[in-house]
């Protein structure tokens, strides 16, 4: 029997409390193909039981669910929404996991694993080990925007270390591979690194520091 999965914007509860309460005041839903109409259309293009479900799943928990652009990445998905779904070696059952917002070099993809990343014709980039990874740092995004901070940015191989300079620590709910967010008592970074990656170009790696931030753990534990 397929597994219930309900939708993230019914049932958030796994995320963290700032997560909920930026799906709560700027997620929206939009009409998209159901799990059902996913498994009777890829079952008929001869696709494994565990491939489908595991697109399937994906598609009941975040399909059609449309978030503000994000900073990077050409604002991410248009709206979360499973397609192409194959098996690639490196990759495994892997999907697109959304429209872009406008023509771009790269497509959005979950591989076999869950992990959230960017992909082109010969190129696999996994930014955020899941795709709540992903929303989490859409949500922490927002979050320190509003922070009064002093806000630094660096680019390419200065950006290298910089966790470890400030001593900061990881925002573990991000689930950062390739992209990430870290914390201190003042400070707040992210570190973009996927095009970079994916272009083979250091120097399109992007930080962004926020800087003498009071109380900057309560904040984050308040969301």
């Amino acid at each position: 029997m397929a597994r219930r999965v309900r939708h993230i914007l019914d049932a958030p509860g796994r995320l963290s409390p700032r997560a909920r309460a930026y799906l709560a005041a700027f997620g929206r839903r939009h009409p998209v193909w159901t799990a059902d109409q996913h498994r009777r259309h890829w079952h008929r293009h001869g696709r494994s039981d565990a491939a489908i479900e595991h697109l399937a799943e994906y598609q009941m928990r975040w399909g059609g669910l449309e978030l503000p652009p994000t900073r990077e990445y050409e604002g991410g998905p248009r709206v979360l929404d499973a397609d192409d779904l194959t098996d690639e070696e490196g990759r495994g059952s892997c999907f697109t996991a959304g429209e872009q917002r406008c023509s771009m070099a790269y497509a959005f993809m979950v591989d076999g694993a869950g992990r959230f990343g960017i992909v082109g014709d010969k190129t696999w980039v996994p930014l955020h080990g899941s795709v709540a990874g992903w929303v989490e740092a859409a949500a922490l995004a927002h979050f320190a925007a509003a922070l009064p901070a002093e806000v630094r940015l660096a680019t390419g191989p200065r950006i290298d270390g910089l966790p470890e300079r400030y001593r900061l620590r990881p925002v573990r709910e991000v689930d950062g591979v390739t992209d990430g967010w870290w914390y201190g008592d003042d400070m707040l970074l992210a570190i973009y690194r996927g095009e970079a990656r994916f272009f083979g170009n250091p120097a399109y790696q992007t930080a962004y520091l926020y800087a003498d931030v009071d109380g900057l753990p309560e904040r984050l534990r308040a969301g």
